[in-house]
């Protein structure tokens, strides 16, 4: 029987060995299990960089790339719009969003016969339905801080209340509420002894902040982030790991034990295939593929994020917290409601802070 699930590399191989002439050769790659390229969606780099090296050692489809345009729940809107044919097969996304595609029946189950590397994952770092079924593949865990990069900042950071000095007049870079999930709000109300169900003291914090004339800039995705820290337009943000290791020509010191004041938000990244996708086996392939040992290492070498797979070895010493560490400087907030309230937060950044800058 011929065998029918060469890789692209393999069936150029294959040709050179018979004496076809590749370059004169015109024929559509046939996946290793016979289906049209696979659709993934991804953050830009350093997650699609990391990504496309793997896929490429994988080499078992064509992939078409997608790029996720500012926060990650800016797919949820795509992906409605086109119900029930999106034009995607595997999503890489994070916590809060996972919830809503859950939600709305978008993200297929997985097991481990799906998914055979799941076994090295803690089970607590899956999202489940309502039933218990697994509807994600993790790869990372991180946080998303408060940060500065000392040698541009004209005042060393050891407080919230630091970021309403006057000699860090236009140096705040503050993320639109689409990224992080607003997280960054309720960092302030949790500051001002409120959470993510009230609000009030975070955006009259934010709302000082805007007034203060410190807020210098507003990101939108990651690379204004790089950008903006690299080039030295702004000194103080609050950002995910994931994003801090694409800053390469910036030292920055990370305030994630600092004070209590200063509380960082833990979360979980990965894959979602869609319920939609006619290309599933493939789909989990991959993702499967992206948490092995080894893959792990390189997530975390490149991307930043701690590995979910036990077996993996990491060394991010600032969000490695002890006990005594977690319950003083750490939150893991409630994803499901910040997703459900993210579009009002929306609004109300536009209306009362937007005008203030």
């Amino acid at each position: 029987m011929m065998k029918t699930n060469l890789t692209r590399r393999e069936l150029l191989k294959a040709a050179a060995a018979s004496g076809v002439a590749t370059a004169t050769m015109s024929f559509p790659f046939v996946n290793a299990l016979g289906s049209s390229p696979l659709s993934v969606v991804d953050w830009g780099p350093p997650w699609i960089d990391n990504t496309k090296k793997i896929a490429a050692n994988w080499g078992k489809s064509d992939i078409n790339w997608t790029l996720h345009s500012g926060g990650a729940a800016s797919i949820l809107p795509k992906i409605k719009a086109a119900w029930p044919n999106p034009p995607y097969d595997l999503v890489d996304n994070w916590s809060p969003v996972f919830l809503s595609m859950i939600r709305e029946g978008w993200a297929e189950t997985v097991t481990l016969d799906d998914c055979p590397n799941l076994a090295d994952v803690p089970e607590s770092l899956i999202s489940k339905d309502a039933d218990g079924n697994w509807k994600n593949i993790p790869r990372g865990t991180s946080g998303v801080f408060f940060t500065y990069a000392p040698d541009n900042c004209p005042i060393e950071i050891n407080h919230i209340d630091d970021l309403l000095s006057p000699e860090l007049n236009g140096q705040i870079l503050w993320p639109n509420p689409t990224l992080n999930t607003n997280l960054q709000v309720v960092a302030l109300a949790k500051a001002r002894g409120g959470d993510e169900f009230n609000m009030d003291p975070g955006w009259e914090f934010l709302v000082e902040l805007a007034k203060s004339g410190n807020i210098g800039r507003v990101s939108a995705n990651t690379s204004d982030v790089i950008t903006s820290l690299e080039t030295g337009e702004t000194c103080v943000t609050f950002v995910d790991q994931g994003t801090l290791s694409g800053v390469k020509g910036t030292k920055l010191k990370h305030l994630t034990k600092t004070d209590e004041s200063l509380k960082t938000m833990l979360f979980v990244s990965g894959w979602v295939v869609l319920s939609s996708s006619t290309n599933k086996e493939l789909a989990f392939d991959l993702a499967n593929y992206t948490i092995n040992k080894e893959n792990s290492e390189l997530y975390y070498q490149e991307v930043g994020e701690v590995p979910v797979n036990g077996t993996a070895e990491h060394g991010i010493e600032h969000l490695r917290f002890s006990g005594e560490e977690a319950e003083k400087y750490s939150v893991i907030p409630d994803w499901d409601h910040l997703g459900k309230e993210l579009d009002g937060w929306n609004k109300r950044f536009e209306t009362d802070v937007v005008p203030l800058l």
